[in-house]
């Protein structure tokens, strides 16, 4: 979705798409089943919105606790033609001085932020998203200068947003709105107990291991409830703990790259799903 984003699941709907479909779905030549049944599309830690592209739902409630992630995706579905604009305007004045100037200064309209995010994100080193302390972006200045998108690319993604709910909140009010037939799409970040931090400082309200936890009990209450899920996480026993099979949870080890691809013996996975599916 425009982004470019440290930790988004490309991979996953590139290299393993069978993820997300039944086998009717997956190798159907006709739309009819474009993945596995669901009501509506519910995704509470959106990020760089992968997922929600591959799947395109017609019903969706996509959130995320990124103030300024939710602004991009609001102003992106609602005034397309302004927010490229806006960010065009940006790159014609890119320049060292012109980043960090922008890095540092708050705007207060939803298209500015929206706008900032946007540019800093495609300027920044490595498209990382890192606050420090006091919550303002903090890093530095990569290499890359230009922007490839059209006005074109982002009326198809403002499209795509069209019927999308988009709110900011906490991704257990998300998961509260789920019901039966709905599909729940879990990216955490990768949090295990031994290591009770995140590779960068995402938002002031850091997601520790209790929330971890507290992400896998109410989870573990809307797979009875008949909510269809389906997590990425680490591949890390303290995490598969949380989600044990003989509670119905599936795990599937996988690496980034093509599940065909060369594994020497003895390697270990570095990601896992885990669905009820």
């Amino acid at each position: 979705m425009l982004l470019k984003w440290a930790g988004g699941k490309s991979w996953l709907t590139r290299n393993h798409p069978y993820i997300f479909h039944n086998e009717e779905s997956l190798f159907s030549r006709s739309l009819t089943h474009p993945s596995i049944e669901y009501k509506k599309y519910i995704d509470p830690f959106l990020g760089g919105g992968a997922v929600f592209k591959h799947l395109q739902p017609n019903e969706s409630l996509i959130s995320d606790v990124n103030k300024e992630l939710i602004a991009f995706y609001q102003c992106l579905k609602s005034t397309p033609e302004k927010l490229f604009n806006e960010v065009a305007n940006h790159f014609k004045f890119h320049c060292e001085d012109y980043y960090y100037e922008t890095r540092d200064t708050v705007q207060k309209k939803n298209i500015l932020i929206a706008a900032r995010f946007l540019y800093l994100n495609y300027t920044c080193f490595n498209g990382i998203y890192r606050v420090n302390s006091s919550n303002k972006f903090n890093v530095p200045i990569g290499d890359n200068d230009k922007f490839h998108y059209s006005l074109e690319d982002f009326k198809k993604h403002s499209k795509a947003l069209k019927n999308a709910k988009i709110k900011n909140q906490d991704f257990k009010d998300t998961i509260y709105e789920s019901e039966a037939g709905d599909l729940l799409y879990i990216d955490p970040p990768y949090v295990t107990q031994s290591n009770n931090s995140t590779f960068d400082m995402y938002s002031s309200k850091i997601f520790s291991w209790q929330d971890q936890i507290e992400l896998s009990v109410l989870l573990e209450d809307k797979r009875k409830e008949g909510v269809h899920i389906i997590i990425s996480n680490i591949n890390d026993i303290e995490i598969i703990n949380l989600y044990p099979i003989r509670n119905g949870w599936k795990h599937t080890m996988l690496d980034r790259a093509n599940s065909l691809a060369y594994r020497p013996k003895g390697k270990k996975y570095k990601e896992i799903v885990i669905s009820n599916i």
